[in-house]
């Protein structure tokens, strides 16, 4: 049952990154086009660059959450393990992990109220809500939340796809 729903969640995921980049690609070569391959009667969006840069955003804080998933974010690992033993990393790893679940509740919460507050406030050139463009904050900090609390949980990731299993049973994603 877990997996049929991070499944989904995983799958949602996946289709907002692929159809962000996508629309990220379109509109950069749209605007590149209209900027130096065409005559002066034709320019580019006023608005384009802004919503290239707000919508990469929601790229970072989507992707964010693979990285995490995967164990690919950079960690501190070499001290750590020069100053403590395995059960003291173990410890380590769980209150990093708690850290890092408490800091993403306290994102998501201050970023939901972002989003009411950016609710009727729009682009510049656009008539589009900045709070599009802010949901990517308590949004992307939903799917890290997920994924910090399965490592948590199961002492790795359970449906990562790189190999799960450290040299050191101690060590991990911190």
């Amino acid at each position: 049952m877990l997996k049929k729903i991070y499944n989904v969640l995983d799958r949602i995921r996946w289709l907002g990154i692929i159809a962000t980049l996508g629309w990220m690609v379109v509109l950069c070569f749209i605007q590149v086009v209209l900027r130096y391959f065409t005559s002066a009667d034709l320019r580019p969006f006023k608005w384009g660059d802004e919503v290239i840069r707000l919508t990469s955003v929601w790229v970072a804080f989507l992707a964010a959450s693979l990285g995490v998933r995967e164990g690919s974010h950079l960690s501190l690992d070499f001290f750590v393990l020069k100053l403590l033993k395995p059960k003291g990393m173990a410890v380590l790893k769980k209150i990093t992990l708690v850290f890092a679940l408490v800091s993403m509740c306290l994102l998501m919460y201050y970023g939901t109220l972002q989003v009411i507050l950016n609710r009727d406030y729009y682009l510049q050139n656009i008539r589009i809500s900045i709070a599009i463009f802010d949901a990517a904050i308590p949004i992307g900090c939903f799917y890290i939340f997920i994924e910090f609390l399965l490592i948590l949980i199961y002492g790795h990731h359970p449906f990562a796809q790189l190999p799960s299993k450290p040299k050191d049973p101690a060590v991990g994603a911190i």
